[in-house]
């Protein structure tokens, strides 16, 4: 019987969970598209587009609002909240 090298697969696993996260962080939901994780990809996508369309960047540095520092604290969460699932959830090795 030929032993598994679980290190290779542990390796590629860890490359694709690497680069799951990087896409979540450059758009939320983009990393669990990479992980063929559909509906959970739009589940983050479309609460960040709403979110950010709260936001204007001159609301925040000239009169900001208790309405767009709740949406920006809840986007940073959402945001950081995707990378963390798409880093830990890579279905496509398993």
């Amino acid at each position: 019987m030929k032993p598994v090298n679980h290190f290779k697969l542990e390796g590629v696993s860890m490359k694709r969970n690497v680069m799951a996260a990087v896409l979540s962080s450059i758009l939320p939901g983009a990393g669990q598209f990479y992980n063929r994780q559909w509906l959970k990809g739009i589940g983050f996508l479309v609460p960040v587009l709403v979110l950010s369309s709260f936001i204007r960047p001159e609301m925040l540095l000239f009169d900001p609002s208790l309405s767009a520092l709740l949406a920006l604290v809840a986007l940073l969460g959402l945001a950081t909240w995707s990378v963390v699932d798409a880093y830990r959830s890579d279905k496509t090795i398993s």
